[in-house]
Formats: C-alpha cells, structure tokens, sequence
C-alpha cells in the first residue's frame, strides 16, 4: 500500500477528490458495507425511517449510553408519538419521561423548545435540508446529519467522534497535521457510497464504537486493517522500523495527532521540552522509558502502545 505524503489540507483535498491519488480509498466504503451486512448493533430506532424517530433518538442518546436510550425509547414514543404532543405537554411530563436517562430538566426544556420552534417555523415538520436543521434549538451538525441519512434518505456523511478516529487511524500520515473539522467531513462525505449510504453509515458508527475503540482498538478484527496506517504501525512493531523511521517515532506522531496536539502541546502536558518531543518523532533520539512513560500518561495510552 503506498500512501502519500501530503503536507497542506489543499493538497489533500484535491488528492482525495482524486480517485488515482488515493487507489486503496476505493475499497474504503465496500470494507464498511460488507462488515456492517453482518455486525451491526440492533438498536430499536434502527428500524425506523421517520425523522422524528431519529430526532428523538439523538436526544435520548446526548451523554447517555446506546443501551440506556434503547431501553427507553419506545416508551418515550408511546407517550409523545408527535412533536405536537411534547409541545402540549407540560415541562413536568417531559421531565419525567427524560427522568430513566438523566440529566432530565435540561434535556426537558431543549426538547420542548426544539418542538415549539419546529411547530412555528415548519408546522411540526422536520425539515430535510442541512442548513435548516443546524439551524433548529440543541440540534448539532451531527444530529443534523443523522437525521438528513436517516430519517429522510439524504446521502450525506455522518462523523462523530468515532468516525473521526477510524479516518484519523485509517489515513494516518496522509492527513496533513491537525486536519480541521471541514477537512475531515470533506473527507468522509467523498468516501460516502452511492448506493446504501445509510447502513455505510451505521456501519461507520458501530466500526468505531466497538472495533476502532479509542483504548485498546481491535486492530485484528477490523474489516481495514490491510488499508489502515495504524494497524501497520502495530504490525511493524515486530519489524523494528520501516521508511527509515523508529516505531516509537511513527505511533507517537500517529496518536499525538489523532488527539489533536501540536508538539508544543504535547510537551507542555508532559513537561519536557518540545525539542524532546521532535526528536523522538523524526527517529533522532530513541525515548527512555520514563520518557514513554510521561507521554503514554498524556495521551492516554499504555507506555508499550508507544
């Protein structure tokens, strides 16, 4: 696999539009779609198509665990099966209904003041465009996306955190440093599928929920791993170094820019000097191992992943 070197989000923009200049990008999508046929989670609101059953998924899942919101999403339906009924209802009805997920008061009054701007400005419709929906009350980009796919069938990408680190690990060297948030939805909108956007789509989510997992990722079990920067990191591991650099050096740039350090901050928290930082990562200098132990600490890692 040959990747590219690329040092300016310009250049990677017009390389990803490229399907040449990225040849192992076009089994990308066909890897996602063939593991998602037979490993995606059944989450109740799967099975539906409405954009206000996806909505009212993306509001029970905010800081609450999938499984915690499947246990009460159909319960939350079968009391409010319209916008127009939150918005009849008392704050105190919806309290209690948010009550089994938490943070209920909160979540209360931005789902009522969600159902009352939609019923002034649509009728109580949910509108099918992405610049209308990041426009509602407590809607994100995300939710936006994941109600535009599925809900109303739009082929539009959906990058959460966990999309974002299957990109980041995926495409590892070939990002330029610090990818912006553009970039990277440029990115995972041109990688979309014409055809089953929306299982591509689940698929993607539960790859980096259960697989692509931001501690101890299942490298071996991931449908990329033959077109993964990282998994190869790991496998070089065993080789000692590749392309003239250490394994040290390759895994610690690798996940410094997976968190979104610079080495100016990555040697801040772990206070050593930045030159430290940048001659470990160009191979010069091989890290002690309470060197590795202050930088695993930082990023988050075991000292042995770096």
């Amino acid at each position: 696999m040959r990747l590219l070197s690329l040092t300016t989000e310009e250049n990677f923009k017009t390389a990803v539009s490229s399907k040449p200049a990225l040849p192992e990008n076009s089994s990308f999508a066909s890897l996602v779609l063939e593991w998602a046929a037979t490993n995606l989670s059944d989450f109740p609101w799967r099975a539906s198509r409405s954009a206000y059953h996806v909505l009212v998924a993306e509001l029970l899942l905010k800081r609450t665990t999938a499984t915690a919101a499947a246990r009460h999403y159909r319960d939350f339906l079968s009391r409010f099966p319209t916008l127009d009924s939150i918005a009849a209802a008392s704050e105190g009805e919806v309290v209690q209904a948010f009550a089994v997920v938490g943070l209920q008061r909160q979540r209360a009054r931005a789902m009522k003041r969600l159902a009352g701007w939609l019923l002034s400005r649509y009728g109580g419709s949910i509108p099918g465009d992405l610049g209308s929906l990041i426009e509602v009350p407590g809607l994100g980009n995300y939710s936006a996306a994941a109600i535009l796919s599925f809900g109303h069938g739009v082929p539009i990408a959906i990058v959460d955190a966990n999309v974002e680190r299957i990109l980041l690990r995926v495409f590892g060297s070939s990002l330029p440093p610090h990818p912006s948030q553009a970039l990277l939805n440029e990115v995972a909108q041109r990688l979309l599928p014409g055809d089953e956007h929306q299982n591509y789509n689940y698929g993607l989510l539960d790859l980096g929920r259960l697989v692509c997992r931001y501690v101890a990722p299942r490298c071996g079990e991931c449908p990329l791993n033959l077109i993964c920067d990282y998994a190869r990191v790991g496998a070089d591991a065993r080789e000692g170094t590749q392309h003239g650099m250490t394994t040290h050096a390759r895994k610690l740039r690798m996940i410094r820019r997976e968190r979104g350090l610079s080495q100016k901050r990555l040697a801040e928290m772990a206070r050593m000097s930045k030159r430290t930082v940048g001659h470990i990562e160009s191979g010069r200098t091989s890290p002690r191992r309470e060197t590795l132990e202050k930088l695993a600490w930082v990023l988050q890692v075991r000292p042995k992943d770096l």
